[in-house]
């Protein structure tokens, strides 16, 4: 019965949401760069691939993905500029599920500027949950969300949220350097 049981919940629709995760790590300001760990699972029965879009306006490098259940690096393509293209070790099987962790960097001034001594992290998410850690010396002064603010064991911010919307959820975090 718990074998059963833990299928249904790995399988169910609901449960696929919670398992998207994203975490935003904001590198020096003046780069204009975050990195990015997106964790995805996909259950489309016979899928061989998963498109991961790439943002307009951002600027994707140092990508790679693993297998979150082999811990193997999966392969990948851009297509068009557009989107990361992410190859399965196999296509998915009927009530079976891809787990991966997509690794990349985005560039994007838009997304991430600098204001005087503050810093500014104005994106939508459309991922359920997702975290903003802000770069060593920088303190959090405002968030346009609901957040659990903690700290992280090298001392940098970090601001989780949870989207519980259907759809993107405008986020803008604001940091300023410590004196």
């Amino acid at each position: 019965m718990a074998k059963s049981l833990l299928l249904f919940l790995l399988t169910s629709a609901a449960v696929f949401a919670q398992h998207e995760f994203t975490v935003y790590e904001l590198l020096a300001p003046e780069t204009h760069k975050f990195a990015i760990i997106y964790d995805v699972m996909s259950s489309t029965e016979g899928a061989a691939f998963y498109l991961n879009p790439i943002r307009k306006g951002s600027k994707a490098s140092d990508e790679h993905v693993i297998d979150l259940a082999t811990g193997k690096e999966l392969k990948f393509e851009i297509v068009n500029g557009e989107a990361l293209k992410v190859y399965f070790a196999e296509p998915i099987p009927k009530q079976g599920v891809a787990r991966f962790r997509v690794f990349k960097t985005y560039e994007d001034p838009a997304s991430y500027t600098i204001e005087g001594d503050r810093i500014v992290f104005d994106r939508p998410l459309g991922v359920r949950r997702n975290v903003v850690v802000l770069p060593a010396g920088y303190e959090l002064i405002g968030a346009s969300v609901p957040s659990i603010v903690s700290t992280q064991p090298d001392g940098r911010v970090r601001v989780s949220m949870l989207n519980d919307r259907d759809d993107q959820l405008p986020v803008k975090i604001i940091g300023r350097k410590l004196p």
